[in-house]
């Protein structure tokens, strides 16, 4: 019964007609509520929700919206969503609402476990499982879709996740047939496939994908091309700590940043420069670049935005290197707060940003002598690492040593209140009066 209702208001509230009632939406609200609260009520656990594949994208997105509102049904969202069907129907969707679809993936994840990693499997799984029709109309739009979920996920953290899907897209890219379309796919995938291997750390991968980037681009003149393969190379050779040869990237890419430059790539840019200013100590002229980008980002994009946080990360973490902890610590707690609004908390993201604010609330505990905040964001760090990314061995190793350095910091002021504990215990024995008499005596002539 329930369906039926809801594919006939469906119908009404997506088919384009304009003279429907003003009471529709609210008819439409209702239809969408009271589907969600049957479903609780008859739904099993682990089975599958069939109606959910004949819904348009933004009647998905209002099902898996009002599911997210039930503790009982998030194990259910989280299937759903794992589903590389439904998900892309949302994901690809140019009128959806991707703070619902981020919203859904984080009340999802609250079972304990994030959906993105499933969803990955599941995707290439999919995709190579099936038969490939280049000669398809949606062949063309398969790989876009390609390019934006491998992107999604190096940005929400999971990069060899978005690594596995970028090799995938590579071989889609390979059957199409336009000569001059297959050479900026390729060019757009394989700079992407750069910025996931800096990401996880695998220099030696990197640098042979930098060199096949740079291959490619050898007879290239546009300015737009240049500019965004200089800065990805520059980006590549500063997370290698080859800090020169980055900058000279990035000062090849400055000159052909102009007016008409996107303003992410100009913020890009401002902080790969200030990240120079940083490492050659010129403290001063590095805070006022990153304050430029910063300003920018949070001007074009929001606040909340992955852009804004990325800005913070880098300003954050250079605060934190040069000392500066009362301006790190504050701007960290911003990105965190960011992140898990954006992503959630369980993502590689905060785990990281956790790990850098127990480093920095260590040192401030230098002078305060209380290890107790420090010692708990790299607990909770190496908790969430090894339950959400536990083949990470050496960022986990990384954290576990963190939390020693804190460990070891609080005994040695442990030992050292202990010491001045006795002391003063020790002064305040009860003498008697001839002891009392003798000691002042003692006193006044010193």
């Amino acid at each position: 019964m329930l369906p039926d209702i809801f594919n006939v208001i469906n119908k009404a509230r997506f088919s384009g007609i304009s003279n429907v009632p003003k009471v529709v939406p609210t008819l439409y609200q209702r239809s969408v509520k009271a589907f969600v609260s049957e479903l609780n009520r008859i739904g099993k656990p682990g089975e599958r929700i069939a109606e959910l594949h004949n819904l348009p994208a933004v009647a998905l997105s209002s099902i898996m919206e009002e599911m997210s509102h039930y503790h009982s049904l998030r194990p259910s969202l989280h299937q759903e969503l794992s589903d590389p069907v439904l998900f892309m129907r949302m994901f690809s969707h140019e009128a959806m609402d991707r703070l619902v679809l981020e919203n859904c993936l984080r009340k999802a994840s609250l079972i304990g476990k994030p959906v993105l990693p499933d969803l990955a499997t599941n995707y290439c799984q999919m995709v190579n499982g099936q038969d490939l029709d280049e000669n398809s109309p949606r062949f063309e739009s398969r790989i876009v879709e390609a390019l934006k979920l491998g992107n999604y996920l190096h940005e929400a953290g999971w990069f060899h996740q978005s690594m596995e899907v970028f090799d995938i897209t590579l071989r889609l890219i390979s059957h199409v047939k336009d000569v001059r379309l297959h050479k900026m796919l390729v060019l757009d995938c394989t700079q992407k496939m750069l910025r996931s291997e800096g990401s996880a750390l695998l220099t030696a991968e990197a640098d042979e994908t930098c060199q096949s980037l740079l291959t490619m681009i050898e007879d290239d003149t546009d300015n737009q091309i240049l500019l965004k393969i200089y800065l990805e190379v520059a980006n590549h050779h500063f997370k290698a700590h080859r800090v020169v040869e980055s900058h000279r990237w990035n000062s090849k890419a400055m000159h052909l940043v102009n007016d008409s430059t996107a303003p992410e790539t100009v913020i890009e840019v401002l902080q790969l420069e200030a990240l120079y200013c940083f490492h050659n100590k010129h403290f001063d002229n590095g805070s006022l670049i990153s304050s430029q980008a910063i300003h920018r980002a949070r001007y074009t994009f929001g606040h909340l935005h992955r852009r804004y946080a990325d800005t913070l990360y880098t300003y954050g973490v250079c605060l934190l290197k040069m000392n500066a902890i009362s301006d790190a610590i504050p701007i960290l707690l911003e990105l965190l707060d960011i992140i898990t609004k954006l992503y959630g908390k369980y993502t590689p993201h905060v785990a990281i940003i956790q790990s850098y604010l127990a480093y920095g609330f260590y040192h401030r505990s230098q002078t305060t002598g209380r290890f107790d905040m420090a010692y708990d964001h790299i607990q909770k760090a190496i908790v969430l690492a090894n339950q959400i990314m536990p083949e990470r061995r050496k960022i986990i190793e990384h954290f576990v040593e963190v939390r020693n350095m804190i460990l070891k910091g609080r005994d040695d002021v442990l030992v050292a209140v202990g010491e001045i504990r006795a002391t003063r215990l020790s002064d305040f024995q009860m003498f008697t009066v001839q002891e009392i008499k003798d000691k002042c005596a003692l006193l006044n002539a010193e």
